[in-house]
């Protein structure tokens, strides 16, 4: 309220009159007051912080947590955000090994997708999962080149088995199905071995072209 102090005697006498009372004045400046508060919750040491929780001064519900690493508490672990009216959790920001990002449903409170970040570059995207609502179980993968943009692969996975059932990679391909449990046929498993007679008898037909030059249209 010391600006609000220092505006009233800046201005001349008569403009400090009804017209320009202090409840007006206040009501200009009302957005200079804080909206929200913060309280702070230390670990049971009493001095080390363990997280910081913001809450909206209007409606007394949290907006933001931030958490901190337990041997460095200038070091932030993570963030949780807020939505201002449901009250539930819509964004997780990690920083734990590499930065993640996981949303959440403001309705439900469900985890719909975690972006994970590359290790060097935070600003990079190196994948993204999705889940799927009924089960919480990952349903999609996409992952992405080095430069953190262009989508390399897309898995599609099965949230009941858990297994991948398709994928497609960054020139569209069609999706191919992906069964690790079925066996593999390989080309050279359905040929057929021939007995001695019949190498014999191949045999000598080759030796019969080579010595009577013949041609193989004429047999």
């Amino acid at each position: 309220m010391k600006l609000l102090a220092t505006i009233q005697k800046a201005l001349p006498d008569e403009t400090r009159s009804s017209k320009f009372d202090n409840s007006h004045l206040k009501l200009l400046y009302s957005n200079l007051e804080p909206q929200t508060r913060e309280e702070v919750i230390y670990r049971r040491n009493g001095k080390s912080v363990d997280r910081i929780v913001e809450i909206d001064v209007n409606t007394g519900s949290r907006i933001k947590t931030t958490h901190y690493d337990y041997f460095d508490e200038k070091k932030i672990r993570s963030i949780d955000e807020f939505d201002r009216k449901s009250g539930k959790k819509i964004r997780t920001i990690n920083y734990v090994l590499y930065k993640s990002v996981d949303e959440y449903d403001p309705q439900t409170g469900k985890k719909l997708r975690t972006i994970n970040f590359n290790v060097k570059d935070e600003t990079k995207i190196s994948s993204i999962q999705e889940y799927d609502t009924e089960t919480g179980k990952i349903v999609t993968v996409s992952i992405y080149k080095r430069d953190g943009k262009t989508v390399s692969i897309v898995k599609n996975i099965d949230p009941v088995t858990e297994k991948v059932t398709s994928w497609v990679n960054n020139k569209n391909i069609n999706t191919t199905p992906f069964s690790p449990d079925k066996p593999v046929t390989r080309s050279y498993d359905n040929i057929k071995v021939l007995d001695n007679k019949e190498k014999e008898d191949i045999a000598k037909l080759i030796d019969n072209l080579y010595s009577n030059s013949m041609k193989f249209e004429n047999i």
